[in-house]
């Protein structure tokens, strides 16, 4: 309600004013000659508030938007720290080009690293959902920061890292739905967390497989291809009864359609129009629909054994 709003926004003006103040003090004691001093004495208190404001917040009185936002500042302030204490110790090091390289990709892995166990503390104490989410994407920060500095960049421009994380993800959010097909526990919403970062990963990496680091489909065979496919994971979605996957890929839904109406119709807004027509229309018969929807494609799935858990039945 608009109270954990009026909240939230409160915590975001009471934690700036707080790194303002710690880093007047930072750099008033000797943090201009160390920048590093003055990053974690400023970073640091402001974590450390978000973490005992959690304490009320969110283990009392469990008020989501502001447990949200307070995880956030906690997660990222403590990245921040860690990233700015190595980066003075890395930049020292350089001695080249690819030596700055280098060590901004070892910034890179040690701040995201810190992000992933600060997520990792924060869900353990307060078992909060969005928490999941937080370390899936530091995680996945990870993986793209080392393998792009001191793996093969290949794999992330060509999309493919992308959809092999997004598939492990959603592989693990699966997994939450599947100890839980009523929907009725915390693993429901540790599993839309999930989906959530999954499902923007794995539509960015197919596009990025077909027209190259997502960019839009260059021409109607490639307009196609993707249209197919993501009709292909919006019915697996349908099935799975979460509606990330389909969220995530309206944008390259509404990329492939205009190029393959542009092909037909010569005038830039007519083709705007109709693309916005038909996807927009298509979003309203789904959302109205999704029940009706769900049934017809669950028509076609076992309804007992693992595929039972897997995909849940549509209640009549």
């Amino acid at each position: 309600n608009f109270n954990d709003i009026f909240i939230t926004i409160g915590l975001m003006l009471l934690v700036s004013g707080v790194l303002l103040f710690t880093g007047f003090l930072g750099f008033s004691s000797g943090g201009a000659s160390s920048p590093a001093f003055a990053a974690l004495a400023t970073l640091l208190p402001a974590a450390g508030l978000a973490w005992l404001l959690s304490e009320y917040f969110c283990a009392r009185r469990r008020l989501l938007l502001p447990s949200m936002a307070l995880a956030l500042m906690f997660c990222l302030f403590m990245g921040l720290s860690v990233a700015a204490f190595t980066g003075q110790d890395a930049a020292t090091e350089v001695r080249s080009l690819f030596g700055v390289w280098d060590a901004l990709g070892g910034v890179g892995l040690w701040g995201s690293g810190a992000i992933a166990v600060a997520a990792i503390a924060y869900f353990l104490r307060f078992r909060l959902p969005f928490a999941l989410f937080i370390l899936a994407l530091a995680l996945a920060l990870m993986a793209y920061t080392g393998v792009t500095v001191f793996g093969d960049v290949g794999l992330v421009i060509g999309g493919v890292l992308s959809i092999l994380i997004g598939a492990a993800t959603l592989a693990i959010a699966i997994s939450f739905d599947m100890a839980d097909p009523k929907r009725a526990s915390r693993k429901a919403d540790y599993a839309f967390w999930l989906h959530l970062a999954a499902a923007p990963q794995i539509i960015f990496g197919l596009r990025s497989v077909i027209s190259g680091f997502g960019a839009p489909p260059r021409s109607n065979e490639e307009a196609l291809i993707l249209l197919v496919a993501l009709i292909g994971f919006d019915l697996v979605s349908l099935a799975l009864n979460r509606r990330a996957l389909i969220a995530s890929s309206l944008l390259s839904y509404g990329l492939a359609l205009q190029v393959l109406v542009s092909s037909t119709v010569d005038n830039p807004v007519q083709t705007t129009i109709i693309t916005l027509l038909l996807l927009g229309g298509a979003i309203v018969l789904l959302g109205g629909g999704w029940s009706t929807a769900r049934r017809a494609v669950l028509a076609f799935v076992p309804r007992t054994g693992l595929f039972g858990r897997l995909f849940p039945p549509e209640p009549a």
